[in-house]
């Protein structure tokens, strides 16, 4: 009874497994019959990439403008956390430099803002793209606009790296806070004072006498020109030979380059939100309206030195289009 009963179950699933294999068959007929005559034919149960099943009910997955939103706040992260990175570590070297004497020499200043450079661009690239930088934002926008960065990301691109650089230069100020004092006293500096600046360099950036308001102008704007041609003709799609991972470095070493040459006359610069947001710091911390003293020049010259500088890469090096 038993044999027989097993009997009857193998040839049960052999029927069965037949007809399930016809059928497949015939189905794959038909869809290809269907194919050649332009008809179309979906399984009834399928489920469609943008539909997500939650506990037996389907639903609409995000909305495009949800979507955007929540990828905007991604890239506003990363340009805050980077730029965080890059104004930390950059201005902590002049602190160390000029309250501590641990770094000497203007080289050794720019080679950690190359490190600094270099390690913020690979940790938020592929998040951001990296910009760091409101002018480099506006020159990409202005430039270079996409579907992935255009105007509408400019304003909240500049609120997250304004935020980080605030971040990084508050965090400098609390690390560093009992050895600027120590300096101040020593050099009988008064914070709020003209003399203030002696200090206050090591947040936002000054000239002095004999470099005029022009010359610095010049400087800060010549500077940023060359920095955004080196970005984008390192980044651009037709530029075959930097297809590798050695662009956030050469980035990195065109800042330390252009610090050497042009930081003995403004500091350098070269990022409105690097600038600006140490100034902020420094006028709560106490050296008030010193804080804020020729900071336009590095907020103008910066955003018209990247335009030019990014135009001259894409609309007159690369003048013949993008490669395919």
């Amino acid at each position: 009874m038993k044999i027989k009963l097993a009997w009857t179950i193998i040839v049960s699933i052999v029927v069965s497994d037949a007809l399930t294999l016809s059928a497949n068959r015939q189905g794959r007929r038909i869809a290809k019959v269907s194919s050649a005559s332009g008809t179309h034919f979906r399984p009834l149960y399928s489920v469609d990439e943008n539909v997500e099943l939650r506990g037996g009910a389907a639903s609409v997955s995000s909305s495009p403008s949800k979507t955007w939103n929540k990828n905007l706040i991604r890239e506003m992260i990363a340009e805050l956390i980077g730029t965080f990175l890059l104004v930390f570590i950059g201005t902590a070297s002049v602190s160390s430099s000029i309250f501590t004497d641990s770094l000497l020499g203007l080289f050794q200043v720019a080679s950690v803002w190359i490190i600094a450079v270099t390690i913020a661009i690979c940790a938020t690239a592929s998040i951001s793209g990296a910009h760091l930088n409101p002018a480099i934002s506006i020159a990409f926008a202005m430039v270079r606009p996409s579907k992935s960065f255009n105007w509408k990301k400019v304003i909240p691109y500049s609120i997250s790296q304004l935020s980080g650089a605030i971040l990084g230069s508050w965090l400098n100020l609390v690390l560093y806070g009992s050895s600027i004092a120590a300096f101040e006293a020593k050099n009988g500096i008064i914070r709020s004072g003209v003399s203030g600046i002696a200090s206050a360099k090591a947040f936002g950036e000054y000239f002095v006498s004999p470099v005029t308001a022009v010359t610095a102008f010049l400087a800060e704007s010549i500077g940023t020109a060359i920095l955004a041609f080196v970005i984008f003709a390192l980044t651009h799609p037709k530029n075959d030979a930097m297809k590798s991972g050695f662009v956030p470095p050469l980035i990195g070493l065109t800042v330390g380059g252009l610090i050497s040459i042009i930081a003995p006359l403004t500091q350098a610069g070269f990022n409105p939100a690097r600038d600006f947001g140490p100034r902020i710091v420094a006028w709560f911390a106490g050296w008030k309206t010193v804080a804020f003293t020729g900071s336009w020049i590095y907020i103008i010259a910066p955003m018209v030195g990247a335009s030019v500088g990014a135009a001259l890469a894409d609309r007159v090096l690369y003048a013949d289009g993008t490669k395919n």
